[in-house]
């Protein structure tokens, strides 16, 4: 049978319509990412996995009607390695119910970059997503100066909201601080000017609130992206700016309750005299354990549960929790736990990855140089105070990098399907993708 050429139009429409649906639930997804713990289904998960559910879906539908698939980047090829290493480490971890629930949350990150990848490859794509997390930041800033002037009470000199831990919360919005100036100087549009302004000013009056010193030393890196910032805009944008940072200073010191300022006010003595709140001495144990598998590792995820058997806590090395000992015991530093959970090939594999990012990241123009190295920094900084491997905001991140340094690229494609066309296939071919190609990569540029 041939194929009808007037079919082309409808399947257009149609791959169209799937694509812009998957966009609209990855937006959705980005959205709820920074505020996800606040709505929890029993026996399912977050709000995040009920959203990642029909993204994926529609994605799916978009890739089988293109019949198209695009080519992974260096980074990604890299972050797959470093996924299957993960996979492997079951085989010799020493707590494998740990490693198996790691393992089905790599492979779900990794189809969020996959998302991001396929579906954020214009630079108005890639700015919606970022505005996209600068909102649900706020969702949660809200809940958490909701919060407090409700007294709701601290938690051990912390404030928090939304059901999370204080320390999470205050990174996520060190995150979004970056990404809310950085939009505020790409967007003309000055309705959302002030709201990124009001994101970045909420969010700091929050991470204080938390009382979080490691995420707080995250937001230093934003200090020197100023500079690149300012000499492209005008003097009222300038001027505006510099009234919200004035705002997040000024808001948070007046509202700042005696509680988080003693606890913030430790961070000199806890790095030069502490145990930076028993970390080192978790840092030491976990030490003991890397010296059992040094090359290979004790297994993804097995880190908590392989401390606290050597430790003598009521856990066992497979993985049960033992009340708040759990939480309390996980490596409180990314770099540390992978080193620990996946040995020195995982680390490496997870250094390189690094490596490329901030590689990609200083070819980029020199706002977009700024901004990103500074939110690679910020990344840097804070998760050597967390555990943040496993977590959707670090992954997010990579992946809008990824996508934006290839924005400039056309994208390779490659066909996931042969279809029966008249005459000569290779020139129908050309004929009907080539100005979608076109189209495509001068969205990108």
């Amino acid at each position: 049978m041939g194929f009808d050429q007037r079919s082309i139009p409808s399947m257009r429409i149609r791959e169209g319509i799937f694509r812009q649906a998957a966009f609209f639930f990855l937006w959705i997804l980005i959205f709820v990412i920074p505020w996800e713990n606040g709505v929890v289904i029993d026996g399912f998960g977050t709000l995040s996995r009920v959203v990642g559910i029909p993204a994926f879906g529609m994605a799916l539908l978009t890739i089988l009607e293109s019949g198209t698939l695009r080519g992974l980047a260096l980074q990604q090829a890299i972050m797959l390695s470093y996924i299957v290493w993960g996979g492997l480490t079951y085989f010799w971890s020493l707590a494998p119910s740990s490693t198996v629930t790691s393992i089905f949350t790599f492979i779900q990150l990794f189809t969020m970059v996959w998302l991001l990848w396929e579906f954020a490859q214009t630079r108005r794509e890639q700015l919606l997503l970022l505005r996209a997390y600068t909102l649900g930041s706020m969702v949660s800033s809200v809940a958490t100066l909701t919060g407090f002037f409700s007294a709701s009470g601290p938690q051990s000199g912390h404030y928090s909201g939304l059901n999370f831990n204080p320390g999470d919360l205050a990174f996520i919005l060190a995150l979004a601080i970056p990404i809310s100036l950085y939009l505020a100087v790409q967007e003309r549009r000055k309705i959302l000017v002030w709201v990124d302004g009001s994101a970045a000013v909420l969010a700091f009056c929050s991470i204080v609130l938390t009382a979080s010193r490691g995420s707080l030393l995250a937001c230093t890196p934003t200090l020197l992206i100023v500079p690149f910032l300012f000499p492209k805009l005008r003097w009222g944008r300038n001027l505006l700016i510099l009234v919200f940072l004035a705002l997040a200073g000024i808001g948070s010191w007046l509202f700042m309750p005696e509680s988080s300022w003693l606890r913030l006010s430790t961070i000199g003595s806890e790095i030069t005299s502490g145990t930076l709140s028993e970390r080192t001495m978790i840092w030491q144990a976990g030490w003991q354990v890397f010296g059992k598998a040094p090359l290979q590792g004790v297994g993804a995820g097995a880190y908590a549960p392989t401390v606290e058997h050597i430790r003598g806590l009521a856990s066992d090395a497979g993985g049960t929790e033992s009340g708040d000992q759990v939480g309390r015991l996980v490596a409180h530093n990314t770099f540390f736990s992978i080193l620990v959970e996946q040995g020195v090939i995982g680390f490496a594999l997870f250094f390189a990855l690094l490596l490329t990012l901030a590689l990609s990241a200083w070819k980029l123009s020199r706002v977009d140089r700024a901004f990103w190295l500074c939110i690679l920094l910020t990344w840097a900084i804070g998760a050597s105070n967390l555990a943040w491997d496993q977590r959707k905001p670090t992954w997010v991140i990579f992946g809008l990098l990824i996508a934006v340094t290839a924005t400039k690229l056309v994208p390779y494609k490659r066909s996931l399907r042969q279809r029966s066309l008249p005459g000569d296939p290779a020139e129908f071919y050309r004929q009907t993708s080539l100005p979608a190609e076109i189209s495509r990569s001068q969205g990108l540029s």
